[in-house]
């Protein structure tokens, strides 16, 4: 029963759609205008893209103990993901947005489109000196070129400070509501021509273009990073890309130079010390070849030195791994270097701790970036400073394992060498000390050498520009615009126009609860019966139905008579029909009227009475001289039907108008004069046709159920309500009424025709 319900209602849904076909139509064209305006009117955008590659050096790629740390989330290993940060961080992108002048964005009205003008273009803004480093809200400027003059308008902000200008010569600054503007022309302005132009502070300025600039890798673990954006001016977005990547080599080569001139100053500072110390020792030894008198003990020194070399070069390895050990930690241990690099490149031998400084060093460079564009109370640095302190201990700690690790291997060579230094003993004293000066000579030569030779290295890489991204597909627009897309315009207009109408439609019907021109509607709601429909009435004409008129009203009217006739009771003979409504404006005394004058036409002997006695209509339908007496018959008994009953006009039909207002309705229509009054109608007319009160709103109506056989019950279109409909099914089921018949009034003549929803005494129950 449900799935056939659901049937019938999406049927109902197909008609009713398929009946406003017409409105449809008009929302497919009415959009596909629209969509033709937005596809003329949008300036066609373009994909631009690069792809630039990672440099990876020797120096650059990591090692083991980089890639277990890397494993246990210390870090050490270049990512991709990071570079793309930097890529496309705040501060490379505002210095591209000031090298190209990107605050400000020119655009000429052509036909329908606004086409931006880049990189030359017709007209430059002049603002004072300080403005667009000062300046807070964006301005927006119009202009448009007249005859005589120029018509500028100048908003600043989004909503408020807006100022019209007629202006003579712009090129002179006036003052608007953003302060005193001038505009230089770089070309002849023709009248007609409009202008916008859009100044836009740094901030929004940079933001703006974070949001469209996109930087991603390639592939998974890949160092190949693809640069792309969509616009309607491709040669600015081509111009953004290369400065973009000119920004970020450049800011990736400053960023190494500052490594390298903190390990210069570094080995500098060491230098001279170590060069201090070595004059020193030289100076000993001459002194002590003065003082005692020795030309050359050289031979059995070279002795002496050739059979320890091994044990003294190793000795010397470790001693300068000490050394440097000793200055990376008392530079690290300095408070004052805590926001400086840690030198690199001194020939530390130490993997771990190779791999620790370079990480500190990565972090430190990464916080400075941050440090440009960000606040103090960042939670990024925060968090940055955190792991730089850990780093720094974990340093620390490093080196003083690392000093104990070499300490103990140097008390090896040590006790190794002492073997050979008691072959020594029974050389002269001066021997021995002369062998010991030059010892300490040559280990303050080897640290200088060393020293030395890192400064080298350290210069040469300074000196190198090798840039950190290689360009391996410059940037290039897609001759294909990405949008406007014509297919999706149209899909999307064609499934608007179809949607909307349809959508209105169901709208309506949805909050809609009064009963629409279907009369399906109406039948699948009530309990009852359903006699017909009746057309509205547009002219205003009360009798629609008259002797020799085939109308659409009295066609319809016929039909519910022959309707009428089926449904009443068998052998009924005189019947009284009531005819009754819901509320007022139903239109009951209409049907009652039309009713009784169609079966009047039949020959029939017909009495129509009023006995909608609070609100009397039917003097007023039929022009009647009076307001007739039949208040006064059923409350006088001295009245008798004949001073009471009007004839129409019309061949078999008399009138039985309500009289004077009573003060006592229901009580009058509850006494016996009423039972009388009807058994002599029913003895003298074929037919009694009753127009009764509207029994939503009293009850008179129901004090006749004992003298009626039929009740037509009068709806209508558009008016009566749902909750109406409710009530006529309780008047139903309580039998407070005989026999109900439900009318549909008021139905639209287009929607109404001969078979159309009737029923032959069928009912929905």
């Amino acid at each position: 029963m449900a799935q056939e319900t659901q049937e019938i209602d999406i049927r109902m849904w197909c008609i009713r759609i398929l009946k406003n076909w017409y409105w449809i139509l008009l929302s497919c064209i009415l959009f596909g205008a629209w969509g033709i305006y937005t596809y003329l009117s949008t300036t066609p955008r373009h994909t631009v893209d690069a792809k630039i590659m990672l440099r990876t050096s020797d120096s650059d790629a990591p090692l083991p103990q980089m890639e277990m740390l890397a494993m246990m989330g210390m870090g050490g290993m270049k990512q991709v993901e990071d570079e793309v940060a930097i890529l496309t961080s705040r501060d490379i992108l505002t210095q591209v947005v000031r090298d190209l002048d990107l605050q400000n964005e020119y655009r000429k009205k052509r036909k329908l489109r606004w086409e931006g003008q880049y990189p030359s273009h017709d007209l430059t803004m002049v603002y004072p000196e300080t403005f667009l480093d000062t300046i807070k809200r964006t301005v927006r400027l119009q202009l448009k070129v007249r005859k005589n003059d120029y018509l500028v308008k100048v908003q600043y902000g989004q909503r408020w400070n807006v100022s019209r200008h007629k202006v003579k010569d712009i090129t002179v600054p006036f003052e608007t509501c953003a302060g005193k503007i001038a505009i230089n022309f770089n070309k002849p302005l023709e009248k007609g021509d409009k202008y916008r132009v859009v100044t836009m502070p740094m901030l929004p300025a940079v933001d703006k273009y974070t949001q469209t600039i996109a930087a991603s890798p390639l592939k998974k673990e890949s160092n190949v990073i693809v640069i792309s954006t969509s616009t309607d001016m491709p040669q600015r977005a081509i111009d953004f890309i290369n400065k973009e990547i000119d920004f970020y080599n450049l800011d990736a080569v400053v960023d190494k130079n500052i490594m390298a001139s903190n390990t210069a100053a570094f080995i500098e500072e060491r230098l001279r010390l170590i060069e201090e110390e070595l004059a020193a020792a030289e100076s000993n030894l001459e002194q002590y070849k003065e003082r005692n008198g020795i030309v050359d003990l050289i031979t059995e020194a070279e002795i002496y030195l050739h059979e320890g070399s091994e044990y003294k070069k190793q000795a010397v390895e470790i001693e300068t791994q000490l050394n440097l050990v000793k200055y990376i930690g008392e530079y690290v241990s300095d408070e004052t270097n805590k926001n400086s690099l840690i030198p690199a490149n001194l020939g530390i031998e130490d993997p771990a701790l190779i791999a620790l400084v370079t990480e500190y060093n990565q972090l430190l460079l990464n916080r400075m970036r941050v440090q440009r564009t960000a606040t103090t109370n960042n939670p990024v640095l925060s968090q940055m400073d955190l792991q730089l302190a850990v780093l720094r201990e974990n340093i620390i700690s490093s080196i003083n394992s690392i000093s104990n690790t070499l300490a103990i291997a140097k008390e090896n060579i040590d006790k190794q060498f002492g073997k050979i230094e008691s072959m020594r003993y029974g050389l002269p004293s001066q021997e021995r000390q002369f062998v010991e000066v030059v010892r300490t000579k040559e280990l303050k030569e080897q640290l200088y050498l060393f020293l030395y030779e890192k400064r080298e290295e350290n210069a040469l890489t300074l000196a190198s520009t090798v840039m950190p991204a290689k360009v391996i597909a410059t940037p290039q627009m897609n001759p294909t615009p990405s949008a406007p897309n014509m297919k999706m315009i149209a899909m999307i207009c064609l499934i608007l126009g179809i949607c909307f109408p349809i959508g209105i439609i169901y709208l309506y019907h949805f909050f809609n609860n009064k009963i629409s021109d279907d009369s399906k509607d109406l039948e699948r709601r009530i309990k009852v019966p359903f006699g017909g429909v009746l057309v509205q009435n547009h002219h205003g004409e009360h009798v629609a139905v008259r002797e020799g008129v085939n109308s659409a009203s009295a066609e319809l009217f016929r039909l519910l008579r022959t309707n009428i006739h089926f449904m009443l009771p068998p052998n009924t003979s005189n019947p009284v029909i009531l005819v009754t409504s819901n509320i007022n404006g139903e239109g009951k005394s209409y049907v009652a009227t039309n009713m009784a004058m169609s079966l009047a036409l039949l020959g029939k002997k017909v009495a129509l009475v009023g006995l909608d006695i609070r609100k009397p209509m039917l003097a007023q339908y039929l022009n009647l001289p009076s307001q007739g007496l039949l208040t006064s018959y059923l409350s006088d008994s001295d009245y008798t039907l004949e001073d009471v009953t009007i004839p129409s006009g019309t061949p078999g039909l008399d009138i039985l108008p309500a009289g004077i207002v009573p003060p006592n309705p229901n009580e009058l229509l509850m006494g016996e004069r009423l039972d009388q009054l009807f058994a002599e109608l029913r003895q003298r007319y074929d037919y009694i046709v009753v127009d009764t009160a509207p029994v939503a709103l009293i009850s008179d109506t129901f004090q006749l159920n004992r003298v009626a056989d039929m009740t037509i019950y009068v709806c209508r279109a558009r008016y009566t309500t749902y909750d109406l409909i409710d009530f006529l099914n309780n008047v139903h089921e309580q039998k407070r009424l005989p026999n109900i018949v439900t009318v549909l009034n008021g139905v639209n003549a287009s929607k109404a025709g001969y078979g159309y929803g009737y029923g032959y005494g069928t009912s929905k129950r």
